[in-house]
């Protein structure tokens, strides 16, 4: 601990020395005196002889030891006299880098709860998610669940896994007890689905053996957000029994807060029964689990895809029938779910665009810094010619760019604090989002230190280095404004700010480019009529909805029920809503024979009541719709939409050809195309258009489906009615996701318009950064050129001439900067086509309309200086100089 003592007892260390060397420069002036010599000769004598007192001071403090934090924090300690000496330099610089830093840290708040998943367990590198490959899908393909005999037949292999889970993820259930029932979305696991996870309970205990077989099976687990807001935080909750789907279970658990797997959020969990028939060959259409697993001890990433590649081409030979074409992926856990996500990509475009607007930032920044050591050039002549090296006048000039680097984090990390509640605020358009927390942590905060010291350095790197090159000479000799050195100056500052433009113009024809996309794809017909709809979804338990006859009957008693509300101009129960997204199935046509190992059609399947279009607002381009006789005892029909036709049958007579469907859990048999429907959209934030089959619901009832109620006023006035009238048919059956179809789709492009907001924000933040580097180079060269613009008025020129000269700098480095930006924004259409699917970027307005902004930025950041200096007074310009 010597060190130590070293360290802290300094200063009393340096008066100690500063007192012995003058006691010894007394004692030498004593003995001169005693020997005879004048007192004022002895003290010239013995300071001769004794050197630089200060010299001597500075070489004996260079042996002991913290010399450099000393010189570090004495250089810190000058910075920040000199800062407050330029309280508006210092200002405009740190409020600069903190927007730059702000924004960044913001951002990166974001990537740090999406793209770095906190996972329960501590041996995350070695679990992994396997699941299945769609070959005929485009989005996501290899993300797909897996089939109950696939699971049994790769958990089997303990030589590539060793441990396996299953989890059908997405139920819905109804939640009852001693409160009104809640529609809850709940999860149901294998008993070792935690452990394998390495989550622990919060309360009580997890699944164990035995509990995922019948009989056994009536327990649950609570969600650490469903115990909060359902039971209140009450410890005492274990034990106490639940109604879950009219069944009663038993709380054995309650999870914490921090286990979250990302994109599934039940909640709560059950243990997972597979039937005999679930397991049966015949099941391996069904697919609907998602696997994790532990890597067996010695088993790579790459070895377990290779070895899951050859399981599943043995299953294609020995199942062609469900297998043909079928795949298995394998991913690691974090991987898996910040792809299955989505969100990678608009999060590193974001990334990007805040990359750039700090560029700016600092590019502001450091011409701030060139102009100020333009104006200490005496001053650092000064200071090199009393000896200073020029390591060391880099040194003290990096110093002052930290200090400001650190006085714009710490303002950044308010700005970011504040960035981060908007951000929160924005971020519930979903479930999904809503349940990833996102806050100022350790990791953004570590994130922002290091952004406020990279960006010091690269904002004081250049100036201190221009300054240090500087003629010792010159500076001495010049203190006017016309120094050789400003010259250089201002063409590095005239540099630095045509990148920041071409910056910004990049930026501004990126992020319009992607909003012009987002608001085509917003404002585009769907094909059907979503205004005065009201949607609700509804979930029959298997306890009471056992069979497709008491399905059908809760369905033939609601629909005229519904009829009769006040308001209700008609109603109809759907499978999916239109443009949500309906899910895909094999179909085959009679009489067309498929090519061997071909891939089979696929259409989307939608079941339907009668007058579902009509109250969808669907045109009926041939045939007719469903009626009540469509029902179970009828020949089975279907409906298809018109790409369905244009796509499968070339455009030829639809109606009477017969098409069978791959549905799993359904009995096969070849429907009658009664119908052809006009085209809606398959998605409302996708322009693609699939082919699409309707089936009646009275002919193939399902247990989750959608209520649509045309009303002629305002939709969300028929909420209580419903409420009413399906409670008034089975008081244990909730509601789910009620609202109009208009919300539904506003609901579905929250996230592309805030993704849109926080664009432009940041291209706006830019140009105005581009637009205030412009003003500032001006202004410093109007500053840098009155003396000659003094000369010029008093020669005759006019207050326009000088203001045009002014204009023309600043409008030539505008257009050079916004050309750059041109060219480097040509191939964005093409990379974005590549990225955003469904999006439209043929959109030459766009870099019209930059470079018309940019050329008025460029104006109306030039026209201040430009009016200054026809305004200068030529005796004054020429008496200063």
């Amino acid at each position: 601990m010597q060190w130590l003592g070293r360290f802290i007892p300094r200063q009393r260390r340096y008066d100690d020395l500063s007192v012995s060397i003058r006691e010894h420069l007394e004692e030498k002036i004593e003995e001169l005196v005693e020997s005879g010599m004048p007192r004022h000769e002895a003290e010239q004598a013995a300071r001769r002889g004794f050197g630089n007192l200060t010299l001597i001071e500075e070489r004996s403090r260079e042996v002991w030891r913290w010399q450099f934090l000393e010189s570090a924090w004495a250089d810190a300690r000058f910075a920040l006299r000199q800062l407050l000496k330029a309280p508006s330099f210092t200002i405009t610089a740190v409020v600069t880098l903190a927007l730059g830093i702000a924004v960044n840290a913001t951002m990166f708040s974001l990537v740090d709860a999406f793209l770095l998943p906190r996972l329960p367990g501590h041996n995350a590198e070695s679990l992994v998610v396997v699941s299945s490959i769609n070959p005929d899908q485009s989005f996501l393909g290899d993300t797909n669940p897996v089939s109950p005999p696939n699971y049994f037949a790769w958990r089997a292999d303990h030589r590539l896994f060793a441990d396996m889970s299953a989890a059908d993820e997405f139920r819905t259930g109804s939640l009852a007890g001693d409160r009104q029932p809640e529609a809850i979305g709940y999860a149901a696991v294998t008993p070792n689905y935690f452990s394998l996870l390495g989550a622990s309970p919060q309360l009580g205990r997890t699944f164990v053996q035995g509990e995922d077989s019948e009989g056994r099976n009536h327990v649950v687990i609570l969600s650490h957000g469903l115990w909060e807001r359902r039971f209140g935080s009450d410890p005492s909750v274990i034990g106490r029994g639940v109604r879950l789907n009219r069944e009663n279970y038993t709380v054995i658990g309650v999870m914490p807060a921090t286990f979250r797997l990302l994109g599934f959020i039940p909640d709560l969990w059950t243990p997972l029964v597979l039937t005999a028939a679930e397991q049966a060959p015949g099941a391996r259409s069904s697919r609907f689990l998602h696997l994790f697993a532990q890597l067996a001890p010695g088993v790579t990433l790459p070895q377990a895809k290779a070895s899951m590649a050859a399981a599943a081409e043995r299953l294609q030979h020995e199942f062609p029938t469900t297998e043909q074409r079928w795949g298995a992926a394998v991913r690691t856990l974090p991987d898996f779910l910040i792809y299955n996500f989505g969100i990678r990509t608009a999060l590193a475009v974001l990334m990007t665009v805040v990359t750039m607007v700090l560029l700016i930032a600092c590019a502001n920044v450091t011409g701030l810094l060139l102009t100020r050591a333009v104006s200490r050039q005496q001053e650092l002549g000064i200071r090199m010619s009393l000896g200073a090296t020029r390591a060391r006048m880099v040194r003290q000039l990096l110093t002052e760019g930290l200090v400001i680097g650190v006085l714009g984090g710490a303002l950044g990390v308010l700005l970011t604090s504040a960035g981060i509640r908007l951000i929160s605020a924005g971020m519930s358009f979903n479930d999904a989002v809503r349940a990833v927390p996102i806050s100022l942590d350790t990791n953004v905060l570590l994130f922002a230190v290091g952004v406020s010291f990279g960006s010091a350095l690269l904002a004081s790197m250049a100036p201190a280095l221009k300054a240090s090159r500087s003629s010792v000479g010159a500076d001495l000799k010049s203190g006017s404004r016309t120094a050789s050195g400003s010259r250089s100056h201002s063409r590095l500052r005239s540099f630095l700010v045509g990148g920041e433009i071409a910056l910004a113009s990049l930026l501004l024809i990126g992020s319009g480019l992607l909003i012009h996309g987002v608001y085509l794809l917003e404002h585009q017909s769907l094909g059907f009529r979503h205004d005065h709809l009201l949607t609700a979804g509804l979930t029959l338990d298997q306890a009471r909805y056992h069979d497709a006859q008491r399905q059908a009957q809760f369905v033939r008693a609601l629909m005229p029920a519904l009829g009769q509300l006040p308001g209700v101009e008609n109603a109809a129960v759907t499978s999916d809503l239109p443009s949500t997204g309906a899910g895909s199935v094999p179909i085959h046509i009679k009489g067309r024979q498929e090519p061997p190992g071909s891939a089979p059609h696929t259409a989307a399947d939608v079941v339907v009541t009668p007058g579902y279009f009509q109250v969808a607002g669907i045109t009926l381009l041939e045939g007719r719709g469903f009626t009540e006789n469509d029902d179970d005892a009828a020949p089975r029909v279907v409906v298809v939409n018109h790409e369905f036709v244009h796509r499968f049958l070339q455009d030829r007579e639809a109606l009477g050809m017969q098409i069978q469907l791959d549905i799993n859990n359904a009995p096969p048999g070849w429907a009658t195309i009664v119908g052809v429907t006009g085209d809606v959209k398959s998605f409302s934030e996708d322009t693609r258009i699939d082919p699409e089959v309707y089936e009646s619901y009275l002919q193939r009832p399902v247990t989750s489906f959608s209520l649509m109620l045309r009303s002629d006023a305002e939709p969300n006035g028929l909420i209580p009615g419903l409420r009413r009238t399906v409670a008034s048919l089975d008081a244990e059956l909730p509601l789910l996701r009620v609202m109009s179809m208009d919300g539904v789709i506003q609901t579905q492009k929250v996230g592309n318009t805030m993704f849109t907001q926080l664009l432009a924000t940041f291209a706006l933040l830019a140009l105005t950064l581009a637009c205030i580097g412009i003003y500032g180079l001006i202004s410093y060269s109007v500053g840098q050129r009155t003396h000659e613009m003094g000369i010029r008025v008093a020669l005759g020129a006019n207050t326009g001439d000088i203001s045009r000269i002014v204009l023309r700098q600043g409008m030539k480095i505008g257009a050079i900067g916004s050309v750059a930006g041109l060219l480097l924004g040509l191939p964005l259409p093409k990379i974005f086509d590549s990225i955003f699917m469904g999006l439209i970027f043929s959109a030459p307005a766009v870099y019209l309309a930059v470079f018309v902004a940019i050329f008025v930025v460029a104006m109306l950041a030039t026209l201040g200086p430009a009016r200054r200096a026809g305004r200068v007074n030529p005796a004054a310009a020429l008496r200063n100089e």
